[in-house]
């Protein structure tokens, strides 16, 4: 009798063969695609304004390429970046197959790059990679269409109190280095585990997502540097379980007030900024190291800090979705793709692996053409 590993081998192999199928089906014979609204609610009380979500858009099929050097003149230069280590591969094994966070990442770039239903208007897409992560891994990203951007590890001269809840976030201090990347104007920074349902794009519209000034009546320490006069960092709450109302607020279904969640935000990259994250990891104690970056910018975008950061509309990401967030339109969900749901909802389950197969019958179509 077969064993359930077989079965499933099976089944994974018949599914792609028909993923490869429509892939090929679709790249000799594209219909033009129309852009179609997908209205998104009003999201619930905001501690700064009252705003409702930006309508999600699909995206026309993009007519230029994604590179950074394109942007057209006087046009604001935006960009979706995601962090990749091997660390949180757990080894640096070539068997890519099996690398569930890089297989993330490819879902990802395929969902803004590729997909139909999800993917941007001509936003750049760029995976940035620690000195650790293979030259395969970074050759497949750069093949499946994404701009991949090497970066050096972040440590201080005197870090040596960080200890990370987990081994595996012991170079996530490197996500920092986005702040460098001056080139663009704002920057919307997603953990590679995110599935999406809608297009981002409208964004870089929500209100919260403007650069702000910071504020003259609230001060750093004196032992740390200064800040620039304007930042950006808006984001959402972090989410406390799948048992939320939606959209989650804080007396229903957020975990600690005025505590953001570092997997989905938006930045404003400036040097001097990076310079002042970078020196927090010499002053012992400054923040709880148990989430590294996370907390280390919940620090210094304390809400009664010169820098707050500012509550994006929740229908654009959700941690721990459950079915009534599916049901209300939220447009991006922050779950690992390889793991059950936390709300046990098969209708996510379900969504998680269509995609995943779907990207994958898509690059083999492509590969398959470029033989």
């Amino acid at each position: 009798m077969a064993s359930l590993r077989d079965i499933r081998v099976t089944l994974y192999t018949a599914v792609a063969a028909i993923l490869v199928l429509i892939g090929f089906l679709t790249l000799t014979h594209r219909p033009s695609i129309q852009s179609l609204h997908h209205p998104l609610p009003s999201h619930a009380s905001n501690t700064f304004t009252h705003h409702p979500a930006p309508s999600a858009v699909t995206a026309p099929i993009p007519t230029k390429s994604n590179h950074p050097e394109e942007t057209e003149p006087g046009k604001e230069k935006l960009a979706y970046v995601t962090w990749l280590s091997s660390t949180v591969v757990g080894e640096n094994s070539e068997n890519l197959d099996e690398d569930k966070y890089f297989i993330g990442t490819r879902i990802l770039v395929w969902q803004l790059l590729h997909y139909s239903k999800t993917k941007t208007d001509g936003i750049d897409v760029v995976v940035v990679v620690t000195p650790d992560v293979s030259e395969s891994r970074r050759e497949r990203l750069r093949k499946d269409g994404a701009i991949v951007r090497p970066i050096d590890f972040v440590h201080g001269k005197n870090d040596k109190w960080l200890h990370p809840k987990e081994d595996r976030w012991n170079d996530i201090m490197s996500k920092l280095r986005v702040w460098e990347m001056e080139e663009y104007s704002r920057i919307l920074m997603l953990d590679g585990d995110m599935i999406l349902q809608h297009p981002l794009d409208g964004i870089f519209e929500d209100p919260a997502s403007k650069i702000a000034t910071r504020l003259r009546n609230a001060s750093n320490p004196e032992d740390e540097p200064d800040i620039p006069d304007e930042y950006l960092l808006a984001s959402i709450g972090e989410v406390a379980g799948a048992d939320h109302a939606f959209p989650p607020d804080w007396d229903h279904g957020l975990k600690k007030f005025g505590y953001f969640c570092a997997g989905f935000f938006m930045l404003k990259p400036n040097k001097k900024i990076f310079n002042y994250y970078t020196a927090l990891l010499d002053i012992e104690n400054r923040f709880d190291p148990k989430y590294m970056e996370q907390n280390l910018l919940n620090y210094a975008h304390r809400w009664d800090g010169p820098m707050p950061w500012k509550e994006l509309a929740y229908t654009w990401n959700i941690r721990s979705v459950n079915d009534n967030d599916l049901d209300k339109g939220v447009a991006s969900m922050h779950e690992k793709w390889w793991e059950n749901p936390l709300s046990d909802s098969e209708r996510v389950r379900g969504i998680f692996q269509s995609v995943r197969w779907q990207m994958e019958g898509y690059y083999l179509a492509q590969d398959e053409l470029h033989k």
